[in-house]
């Protein structure tokens, strides 16, 4: 069966560094389905995210707009422009998505348009979500810099929405048991075991004891910095079916013996079963809706894949650790290689280092070859030919190249730039070298489609002549925690064609690694950027300092003074240039 337009299949990947795959030039063969498809398709190989982390990436990606645009990030869609799914939705696609993040889906304004969803996260994911919305405002009230009264005003209605989606969350695994069993026997969602039904009534009290007394409910239940794992998470531990709960307890009551003589065998134990979907499962259900699709309308899944976020976990689960050893032996590694370095919180020597990166390009391995099984799927059905395949990353990931792990919020090249490409009909083979960012992906969707972008994208596609003449493109972020525009600092970086150039307003209490000052690298030189060129009377300076002031002078939440007290005349310049009058201009810089 032909469409009038493609169907398509966006596959996004996370933590995947462009410079750790074949097609990006990497020596070890982490990406043999990729490479293949890159040969097919149009590649970007200047791409780069809009930021170095998951949530904020995302947003960036699917509506075509800065992280720090409209109100910043904690919102998920709400507030911003047109989703891609909404905009495909209005042309006539089907838009199916496998949610396996819990930042994006109906619960958070990706809901329009959408005609089926799958929330494949763990439930304690959701309180992660509304720990990290609220986690900075709680710790800048107990330091003093946010009164009572705005404190509650911001964590108030959070908690209601995570309760609520809870709630929902809650419904949707009842409703789903029989299938989840068949689907994902082997993940969280199954081996967790948890009686869906204890857990709303938790939720329940949890809800009446904060609309009775919020603060005292947060003095009682936040004691410390909030995340996924602490507070009303802890409630539930044992709220599981009789034989999960055995489980369970043996299971920790074991580890917790064994620890002293056989740490790494006891770290293994706490991964028996994936931190996030596996990629084998996850594919064979992209499988299942791509060859289950009927209808003259044509189709749009998304699924990301998590197997090469941290922790490392390569391989088919619940035989991952088996499996693993297959695909470190694919690469020229080690079969037996120490796979409990890969779930610690850090390596601690160099030869664990080693090991870190070489489980890192096994996870890669690993998603390759279950896209690979995708692909092959498309193949058998005769769908190949009528479907744009997208593939790309989030955003990159950290192995040590300035002493961090994963990708904690730093603009360094290793955590922004990743793969972008586009196979489908009517797809001359390219490689595009001009500067490109996540804001084109949903332009470039749209165009590549022929359906009409949405006006408030920011993004162009990647093949038009103002992508071809672009001079510089952007990341942002906070680092870490939420958006409190008042009490945090941007983080800026600007790349340019041979430039990386970050800035900071200053050093946030909570980054460990970044040097407090201004970072200038000559990339194409030195692309580990170790390198250092900053002084204050470097010639690209005055350049790559209008560039931040302009864009910072797009978001309405950070005040004229902020500005021009960091680039003097340069900011008052740009705040005369961009808010006019001052305060109700919304720039959106695309280096175009």
């Amino acid at each position: 069966m032909t469409t009038k337009r493609p169907n398509i299949l966006m596959l996004s990947i996370d933590a995947l560094r462009a410079d750790r795959t074949g097609l990006h030039g990497y020596a070890r063969n982490t990406t043999p389905r990729l490479d293949a498809l890159a040969a097919q398709s149009l590649v970007c190989d200047e791409h780069t995210a809009t930021t170095a982390f998951t949530q904020p990436s995302l947003p960036s990606m699917l509506t075509s707009s800065y992280p720090l645009s409209h109100g910043g990030y904690d919102r998920g869609a709400r507030g911003r422009p047109s989703t891609v799914f909404e905009t495909l939705s209005k042309s006539g696609y089907r838009v199916k998505l496998l949610s396996t993040f819990p930042w994006v889906n109906r619960l958070y304004g990706y809901g329009a348009g959408v005609e089926s969803e799958q929330l494949l996260f763990a439930v304690n994911a959701l309180v992660g979500v509304a720990s990290q919305t609220m986690a900075s405002t709680l710790m800048l009230h107990r330091d003093g810099e946010v009164s009572l009264d705005d404190m509650l005003e911001t964590v108030r209605p959070l908690l209601l929405e995570m309760y609520d989606n809870l709630d929902t969350y809650c419904d949707e695994r009842l409703a789903r048991r029989d299938i989840d069993r068949k689907a994902f026997a082997h993940e969280r969602l199954v081996r967790d075991g948890y009686s869906y039904t204890k857990i709303k009534q938790i939720v329940a009290r949890h809800r009446t004891a904060m609309s009775k007394d919020l603060r005292a409910y947060l003095d009682e239940n936040i004691k410390e910095r909030p995340n996924e794992r602490n507070w009303i998470s802890l409630e539930w531990r044992f709220a599981r079916h009789p034989q999960a709960l055995a489980r369970h307890i043996v299971k920790r009551l074991t580890a917790n013996i064994i620890a002293p003589l056989a740490p790494s065998h006891a770290r293994l134990m706490e991964y028996e079963c994936k931190r996030y979907v596996d990629g084998h499962a996850l594919a064979n259900n992209v499988i299942n809706m791509v060859t289950s699709h009927d209808g003259d309308q044509p189709f749009f899944i998304w699924t990301h894949f998590f197997d090469t976020h941290v922790p490392y976990t390569p391989g088919t689960g619940p035989h991952w650790q088996r499996t693993a050893k297959d695909h470190l032996q694919a690469l020229g590694y080690p079969r037996d290689i120490d796979l409990g370095i890969g779930v610690k919180k850090r390596p601690e020597n160099d030869a664990e280092w080693e090991t870190w990166r070489a489980l890192y390009d096994a996870s890669i391995h690993y998603v390759d070859q279950e896209i690979g099984r995708i692909l092959d799927a498309l193949e058998q059905i005769g769908r190949a030919d009528d479907t744009l395949v997208v593939i790309t990353s989030d955003h990159g990931e950290e192995l040590g190249e300035h002493g961090d792990v994963s990708h904690h919020f730093r603009l360094y090249e290793h955590n922004l730039r990743v793969p972008l490409m586009f196979r489908g009909p009517d797809i001359a083979p390219a490689r595009i070298g001009g500067l490109t960012s996540h804001l084109d992906l949903a332009p470039s969707i749209a165009a590549l489609v022929n359906v009409p972008p949405d006006p408030s994208w920011a993004g162009e596609g990647i093949t038009s002549t103002s992508v071809g003449s672009r001079n510089h493109v952007l990341a942002e972020a906070f680092h870490g925690g939420n958006c409190v525009f008042q009490h945090r600092p941007p983080y800026i970086a600007v790349r340019t064609a041979t430039t990386k150039y970050l800035w900071k307003e200053f050093l946030d209490p909570t980054d460990k690694y970044s040097p407090a000052t201004p970072e200038l690298y000559h990339y194409r030189d030195d692309p580990d950027e170790q390198n250092n060129l900053y002084r204050p009377d470097h010639p690209e300076l005055p350049q790559l300092d209008r560039i931040i002031a302009r864009r910072l002078a797009g978001i309405e939440e950070i005040s004229d003074s902020r500005i021009e007290k960091a680039f003097g005349r340069i900011g008052e310049k740009a705040v005369a240039e961009i808010r006019k009058p001052a305060g109700t201009a919304k720039l959106t810089d695309t280096g175009k």
